[in-house]
C-alpha cells in the first residue's frame, strides 16, 4: 500500500516536471521568435513615426506588448514545481473557458518539500477544474491564494458552485482519486496543519494550512 502511494506521488511529481519542461520550451521558443522579429518591429515603428501615424504606432505597440505578455509566465515564485503546476493548470483552465486568478506570496525557505507542494496543488486545482468542467457556472472562475499567516502557509482554492455539493469525481478510477485526497490530508498532517472544505457565498472553498519554521 505504501509502495502504491509512493508510486502515485512520483507520477504526480513527474507530470508536474514534464509540464514545466513543456512550458519552458514553449516560452523559450516564443521568446526566441519574438526577439528575432524585434528588429522588424522597431523598423515598422520608426517608419510609422516618420509618417506621423501616431494612432497606428499606439496600436502596433499594444499588439507587441500583448505578444510579450503571452510569453511571460503567469506566476514566478522561484520554486520551480509551484510555478510549473500553477502555470500549467492555468493554461488548462483557459483552454476550457475558465478564468484563473492566482494571488501567490510564497515565503522563501518554507521547508516544505517540492513533492509535497506538487501533491497538494495538483490535487486541489484538479478537483476545482473538474468541478467547473462537469458543472459549468455563470461565473466559471478559479481562484488560488497562497500566503503566509504567522507561522502557517495558507493554500486556498475557490470556485463557484451550487449550494448542494459533495466531493465527487467523474474519473474512471475513483479509488486513485480518493488516494489523491488522502495524500493531501496526509501531507497537511505531516506539517501539523489542517484541511477544511466549506461552501460559502455560493463558492466551494478548500483551505490547507501548513506549519513551517523560518
Amino acid at each position: 500500500m505504501i509502495a502504491n502511494r509512493n508510486k502515485k506521488l512520483l507520477i504526480q511529481t513527474n507530470q508536474a516536471l514534464e509540464a514545466q519542461c513543456k512550458i519552458l520550451r514553449e516560452t523559450y521558443n516564443a521568446n526566441e521568435a519574438l526577439y528575432h522579429d524585434m528588429k522588424n518591429h522597431l523598423q515598422a515603428i520608426y517608419f510609422l513615426a516618420e509618417k506621423n501615424h501616431d494612432t497606428q504606432i499606439l496600436e502596433y505597440i499594444s499588439q507587441i506588448s500583448h505578444e510579450i505578455q503571452e510569453c511571460t509566465p503567469y506566476v514566478s515564485t522561484g520554486v520551480d514545481i509551484v510555478d510549473a503546476i500553477i502555470n500549467h493548470k492555468r493554461q488548462l483552465a483557459l483552454e476550457k473557458g475558465i478564468s484563473f486568478e492566482a494571488n501567490v506570496e510564497l515565503p522563501v525557505n518554507t521547508g516544505i518539500a517540492s513533492d509535497d507542494f506538487c501533491v497538494i496543488l495538483s490535487n486541489l486545482l484538479d478537483n476545482a477544474l473538474e468541478a467547473l468542467i462537469r458543472h459549468p457556472q455563470p461565473d466559471s472562475s478559479l481562484r488560488l491564494t497562497i500566503r503566509r499567516i504567522h507561522q502557517f502557509l495558507l493554500i486556498q482554492v475557490t470556485n463557484p458552485c451550487t449550494s448542494n455539493i459533495s466531493v465527487v469525481t467523474s474519473k474512471p478510477d475513483k479509488r486513485h482519486h480518493g488516494w489523491g485526497l488522502k495524500n493531501v490530508k496526509k501531507i497537511v498532517q505531516k506539517y501539523h496543519g489542517s484541511l477544511e472544505y466549506k461552501v460559502e457565498n455560493h463558492s466551494f472553498v478548500v483551505t490547507a494550512m501548513l506549519f513551517f519554521n523560518q
